[in-house]
């Protein structure tokens, strides 16, 4: 079972300022602030407040956030002061706090009005070769700039749906309308194999830019006998021309790196910043034929879709995940 990762949004003020989930309500947030000193067995709001911004550069290891300064934490703060050249012993007091701010200047991130989290339609927009329902689930403005999220394309590479999990239990920005699917594979998902139930790499069968790639055990990349000759395929590509996405992000493991295909580059690049990912050409060792991305690009005029590489599974943390949502809905609304 996926376990949606908790959101959260960042903004540095004069002192370590975020936002920070309710811990009951996800779509709820309040504003706090680290203004004493916390160390080791402090419990406070002012402690998740440090978790977050540990968290945001890139201390993935810390538990968190949450109101509790345990093992985790403490272990963070000493590797941050061993890097600063800090006094280390594990306090957050003046000096260690002034260091994280100047860590962490980046512009505070605006207020943006939101929709509550919400799903306005759920549609099974095909089935797999199984007969398993791929289906996408609608949030946000009717109307408004259509936005396209995948977590899973091949089987074996997971951990996207925990993003799409994540996405479904925050507010929305007013005027995106956002779509998100699960999985376009879901007989993949259900096996652990990169391709479907036929064999097929499904990013390997869309229209755009295919050729034909010959069955193998090695590197699991068939191509199908035809362009879009799978179920799965179909279903994408006639969802993705009614609804016409502005911005797609499909998600991949596990080169840790971003595309910057599309045709607006500043909506990967922020995103890179963001979740600290590097732009790269992700290599493709059978070539990069018949791709989702490319298709999405090339079927929608002025579109942006893009890849973004996460790392192995069992380096993908909970914080990892809630700053991939937090960056999704970021980079949606440039």
């Amino acid at each position: 079972m996926i376990r949606p990762a908790r959101f959260v949004g960042v903004a540095v003020l004069l002192a370590v300022s975020i936002w920070v989930p309710a811990p009951v309500e996800p779509a709820l947030a309040t504003s706090c602030s680290i203004t004493a000193t916390v160390q080791f067995g402090t419990r406070s709001g002012q402690v998740a407040c440090l978790e977050a911004r540990l968290i945001r550069l890139g201390f993935d290891g810390v538990e968190g956030p949450d109101l509790f300064f345990g093992l985790s934490t403490r272990d963070a703060v000493l590797e941050f002061q061993t890097d600063r050249s800090l006094g280390i012993d594990g306090i957050v007091g003046p000096k260690t706090l002034a260091a994280l701010v100047q860590a962490g200047q980046v512009p505070a991130i605006p207020a943006v009005a939101t929709v509550p989290a919400a799903i306005i339609e759920e549609r099974v927009i095909g089935v797999s070769v199984q007969g398993r329902d791929i289906t996408a689930v609608r949030m946000g403005t009717p109307g408004g700039r259509v936005v396209l999220i995948v977590g899973v394309i091949h089987g074996d590479e997971v951990k996207g749906a925990e993003i799409t999990a994540a996405l479904r239990l925050l507010p929305t920005p007013v005027g995106i309308d956002l779509w998100l699917i699960d999985s376009i594979n879901p007989d993949g998902q259900a096996s652990g194999t990169r391709e479907n139930h036929n064999g097929v790499d499904l990013n390997r069968n869309f229209e755009n830019g295919w050729s034909y790639i010959a069955p193998s055990t090695e590197h699991h990349q068939y191509s199908g006998e035809a362009p879009a000759d799978q179920p799965e395929t179909i279903a994408v590509q006639a969802f993705i021309r009614e609804i016409q996405p502005s911005v797609g992000i499909w998600y991949h493991q596990d080169a840790n790196a971003i595309s910057t295909s599309g045709t607006r580059k500043e909506i990967p690049l922020r995103y890179g910043e963001l979740v600290g990912l590097s732009p790269a050409d992700v290599p493709c060792s059978q070539r990069c034929t018949g791709t989702a991305g490319s298709f999405a690009n090339s079927a929608v005029a002025e579109s942006t879709n893009f890849l973004v590489e996460l790392p192995g599974s069992e380096l993908v943390t909970g914080a990892m995940i809630a700053r991939h949502a937090a960056a999704v809905l970021e980079v949606v609304v440039l």
